[in-house]
């Protein structure tokens, strides 16, 4: 007999032995107060009593019984419990938000005591918003590491310090900070317990003649990622290495590192992948007879890389990154050189690893400099933000002569044709002065490119020049055998002889694609058909009033493709 029935044995029995029927309720009974109201009154309370028991245990029971049965037959807990909690930490740390960790804690205690255990859930306390003391219960209960984040005037900052205080600050990992004069306390409060902190993203005061400095713990952890805005920290600090994200912009001068600082935190950051180093003006030495004093550095794992400055001139051809994807620079090349040569190594692996390229050559002052470019584009980077975007390139280099110029694409031209680049789209542009006799010098440089690389199908040429285009044409009539598409245009509103540039288009077609004749079928079959030719206004009507012999139709070629 189970406990339950016991109990309802002992509370009705006695009164159903002997009031259970109307005779048996005449009768006189060994205890008549059973017959009271009240008796009954407290049966029945006794009876729902019981019957409130029964319902626990059975949902005791049930509750159980499921949770058995997801542990025996539920496909994700027949993970090992290593692998559950990671999944567990991954979904946690996912968005550093505290009210998804809480979510996934009320799922089970299962789950709750595999979330409070694990080491590496990542939380975010936002100082400018004081957490609820449910949530600020759960950031002390567990144990991973939390991120301190400020992008906005605090609500509370004193109340969002004290909870700061109250936790182990050993778990402080992250600084996500805009600085501004309501914050100072978060500055006085960073002082203090900064030792712990790997990652550090801070804009400071932007307002001109403000000097803003984070001092560093001597004693503490390596830092791993520095975005670092208008502010800017003990160069010297042993804690500057192992970085694995470098990013740098803003500094006043006399504030940024100099060059032998920016040397030893690269050496002493192997592990380095991103770097972006925006307006580093430090004075630099730039005679190029001086020898390199300093050893090349090496990162083998560097992705991104953003560098502006003059201090890029020297720190920039001692690199070696051979996993190079994004590079963003402008340098001062003295061809031929070592520095040269480790600069267009530097090149070569973003731009092979791009299909559609920007080659610009452009005369300033009578100084020559080439613009590599991938489109790569700009975006505004959010404060802290460590992922790798989308490859891609824009170098500017700037040699001093034409030959120097010709050095330098004969140099990385060897190099791509070595990485084997397979360029798609190639945009040429050429931007030197109306009267400038160094153009026809330039040109048959800057036409290297298409004559080498074969798989080219899409042409543009860009001069202000317009006789630069039916030059242009002339050199590469007899190359770029997949061509399908070619555009050529000039600035808006630049005067030119309409006649000559159609002249140009006319002679190129009538070369390459001829009437049809039994010479030139064969000729034909090495040469993709061209589809359409994108060309002013005043050029497509000469084109149409006087048509080239050629054996393509001018209607189709210029066929919405006029500007």
């Amino acid at each position: 007999m189970s406990p339950i029935q016991e109990i309802v044995n002992l509370a009705v029995q006695a009164y159903f032995q002997h009031y259970s029927t109307a005779e048996q309720s005449t009768l006189l009974a060994t205890d008549p107060s059973l017959a009271a109201e009240s008796s009954k009154d407290l049966m029945i309370k006794v009876l729902e009593s019981a019957r409130s028991l029964v319902n626990e245990e059975i949902t005791k029971r049930t509750t159980d019984l499921k949770r058995r049965r997801n542990q025996v037959h539920a496909s994700i807990y027949q993970l090992p419990h290593e692998i559950f909690a990671e999944i567990l930490a991954i979904a946690g740390s996912a968005t550093s938000n505290i009210s998804k960790t809480l979510t996934l804690m009320r799922v089970s205690k299962y789950w709750c005591d595999t979330l409070t255990k694990h080491p590496h859930i990542r939380l975010r306390v936002d100082v400018a918003q004081r957490l609820e003391p449910e949530e600020m219960t759960i950031v002390r209960v567990l144990r991973g590491p939390i991120e301190i984040e400020c992008l906005q005037e605090p609500s509370d900052l004193n109340g969002s310090l004290a909870d700061l205080a109250s936790l182990d600050p050993t778990r402080f990992q992250m600084l996500r900070w805009y600085y501004s004069p309501r914050t100072e306390a978060l500055h006085s409060f960073f002082q203090k317990q900064n030792s712990n902190f790997i990652d550090l993203a801070v804009k400071g005061d932007t307002r001109p003649g403000i000097s803003r400095r984070l001092e560093l713990s001597p004693e503490g952890r390596c830092l791993r990622h520095v975005d670092l805005r208008n502010i800017a920290l003990p160069w010297a600090s042993p804690r500057l290495s192992q970085l694995q994200t470098l990013a740098l912009e803003g500094l006043n001068r006399g504030e940024d590192p100099s060059v032998d600082d920016l040397y030893r935190i690269l050496s002493l950051s192997p592990a380095l992948r991103r770097i972006r180093l925006q307006y580093i003006q430090n004075a630099v030495q730039e005679d190029p007879l001086l020898p390199t004093i300093k050893e090349p550095l090496f990162l083998p794992v560097l992705r991104t890389l953003h560098f502006s400055g003059s201090t890029s001139n020297v720190i920039l051809p001692l690199l070696r990154a051979p996993s190079c994807r994004v590079l963003s620079a402008s340098v001062r090349v003295w061809a031929p050189s070592k520095s040269s040569d480790a600069i267009l190594d530097l090149i070569t692996s973003p731009m092979a690893s791009q299909s559609t390229m920007f080659v610009k050559v452009q005369d300033t002052e009578g100084d020559l400099s080439v613009l590599l470019r991938s489109y790569l584009q700009k975006p505004w980077i959010a404060l802290g933000e460590w992922g790798d975007r989308d490859t891609g390139i824009s170098v500017r280099l700037i040699p001093l002569t034409v030959e120097g110029l010709r050095t330098l694409f004969d140099g990385l031209i060897s190099r791509l044709q070595a990485a084997r680049w397979r360029p798609d789209r190639l945009t040429l542009e050429l931007d030197m002065p109306r009267d400038a006799s160094g153009a026809q010098m330039v040109l048959p440089i800057l036409c290297r490119f298409p004559l080498t690389f074969d798989t080219i199908t899409y042409l543009s040429l860009m001069s202000q020049l317009p006789s630069t285009h039916s030059s242009a044409l002339r050199l590469l009539e007899d190359g770029i055998p997949k061509l399908t598409r070619l555009e050529t245009w000039t600035e808006p509103n630049v005067p030119c002889d309409t006649e000559e540039w159609a002249n140009g288009i006319k002679a190129f077609l009538e070369r390459r694609h001829p009437l049809h004749t039994q010479d030139t079928l064969n000729a034909l079959q090495q040469l993709s058909r061209l589809s359409s030719i994108h060309v002013p206004n005043k050029v497509a009507k000469c084109l149409r009033r006087d048509p080239p012999a050629t054996s393509l139709s001018m209607s189709e070629l210029l066929k919405g493709a006029i500007y």
